[in-house]
């Protein structure tokens, strides 16, 4: 997308939504450089209160839920996603995200001085609502204020966002800079200062038009806001493909029973919840909050596998930021077969090489460990932004906002049970074993994403004048006829 000075307001909104938005992400990761001199300071809190120690596996049980209280309050926040976009609005429902966001850095920023883990917990949990809200809240919202033309390179920017703060928040987690015995609750408050931005900012951005259309009926607000994101001379156009559109969607919006009830909607329900389930097993959750701890087992010294995981953070940032090009000039289809088949190469590479390093104590081993990760982190970060995206361009907009919260309520529930299950299910079956789940999911994944992911150059909307088929319009074709829908 090239800049022009009259698209400013344009450009201040996404930039505005992906930093104070899609960024939250950085509580992902924070707690990754973290985890030892945070388990270590619970530890010494239980000792002052109880009187003795925790033991090794209440310690790591304990570590799991405070990785995972973040994916609870993911859930949480993905199931309320249908209910905030239509009763706030996308916008507005951003903005109340915010403000919720700010509370939970308030929570995080205190709870070493009142030595409170649980209050550490909560933070996370209110992070982590915010994130539930915003994965599904930011894309659409991207989505419908963009172009058509444009709209895949927007709909990436969300994931390209998480990226760069899930490589920011493994910057700021070293010790050297704020994640020490003194400054690490300004590290994990850190989201609070772009969500009060976001705060201050979003609400002088526009509305998305299909929204104040569509939802609210109010025609004069939508073509403001239509004229705020576009070039004057393509405002009316627009507006009267949103009319059209509205036209469509008379009955109103679409509920969880005929979601899952209505023969039409099928197959693009299945596609939006599969390409869920098939990222969360590519294994990134397991993978973004323990990959120190899979460097330390490939025997680097803390230090080296704090400026590993760094290193590799910072790897996915920038393939993750070749996602916008890719996905317009390759297609959805290919790019996401492409990178779950090299995120299953790259997971059984790590289960064979740590088990030689391990078992066979075979010491070069260690360095394809190594290789292994880069490469995962190389491959997951071309495709990641595709199942965030997927759903918004397969329904209209009377199911968008209901299909949006099943599908990431999906993706954080999943992320929910693996970020808590996988250290204790590593302890039990050992390092290399620990992948097999993934490998043999998304191995599965693959077989039916091929033949049930639509094999067309751009995926645009259903063709839902026609009720009684799921057709998929190549975008290619369907730019030529509007700008925007």
């Amino acid at each position: 997308m090239c800049f022009h000075s009259e698209f400013l307001e344009y450009y201040v909104t996404i930039i505005t939504v992906v930093l104070g938005g899609s960024a939250q992400f950085y509580s992902y990761g924070i707690v990754n450089p973290a985890q030892r001199l945070l388990t270590s300071w619970i530890n010494e809190t239980y000792i002052d209160r109880y009187g003795g120690p925790l033991t090794l596996t209440q310690s790591n049980l304990l570590w799991s839920f405070v990785v995972s209280s973040l994916a609870i309050g993911a859930i949480i926040g993905a199931a309320l996603t249908g209910i905030t976009a239509e009763k706030f609005g996308r916008r507005n429902g951003l903005i109340l995200n915010g403000v919720f966001n700010v509370f939970g850095a308030i929570c995080e920023l205190t709870s070493k001085s009142l030595r409170s883990p649980e209050l550490l917990i909560v933070g996370r949990f209110i992070f982590g609502a915010n994130m539930g809200l915003t994965s599904g809240l930011v894309p659409m919202y991207l989505m419908e204020i963009t172009p058509v033309k444009h709209r895949g390179q927007a709909g990436t920017l969300h994931q390209v966002a998480v990226a760069f703060s899930d490589w920011f928040s493994l910057l700021i987690g070293l010790p050297e800079v704020l994640g020490n015995d003194k400054m690490w609750p300004l590290a994990f408050a850190l989201p609070g200062i772009p969500a009060l931005a976001l705060c201050v900012i979003l609400p002088f951005c526009p509305e998305s038009p299909k929204y104040t259309l569509i939802t609210l009926g109010e025609r004069e607000r939508a073509l403001s806001d239509i004229s705020k994101l576009v070039d004057s001379n393509e405002a009316k156009p627009m507006f009267d493909m949103l009319v059209k559109e509205s036209a469509l969607d008379r009955s109103g919006k679409g509920t969880l029973r005929e979601l899952f009830t209505s023969p039409e909607l099928r197959v693009p329900l299945v596609v939006s919840v599969l390409v869920m389930i098939a990222q969360q097993f590519t294994g990134c959750t397991a993978v973004f909050a323990y990959s120190t701890e899979m460097f330390l087992n490939a025997e680097l010294s803390p230090e080296v596998a704090r400026l590993s995981t760094l290193a590799i953070g910072i790897v996915y940032f920038l393939f993750a930021c070749s996602a916008p090009f890719l996905i317009e000039k390759v297609g959805r289809r290919p790019l996401s077969l492409f990178q779950l088949t090299s995120c299953l190469i790259a997971l059984v590479l790590l289960s064979l090489l740590t088990y030689l390093q391990n078992s066979c104590n075979i010491t070069w081993a260690s360095y394809g460990t190594i290789f292994a990760l880069v490469m995962y982190m190389c491959v997951y970060g071309v495709g990641s932004p595709i199942p965030w995206m997927i759903t918004g361009e397969l329904f209209s907009q009377q199911f968008r906002s209901t299909a949006v919260t099943v599908s990431v309520f999906v993706a954080w529930t999943f992320a929910f049970i693996i970020s808590t299950a996988y250290l204790p299910f590593q302890q039990l079956v050992g390092v290399s074993l620990s992948y097999m789940p993934f490998i043999v999911v998304i191995s599965i994944s693959i077989v039916l994403m091929y033949y049930l992911l639509p094999g067309v150059g751009t995926i645009r909307l259903c063709n839902w004048k026609k009720r009684d088929s799921f057709k998929l319009l190549d975008t290619r074709k369907y730019v030529s006829r509007q700008n925007m829908a």
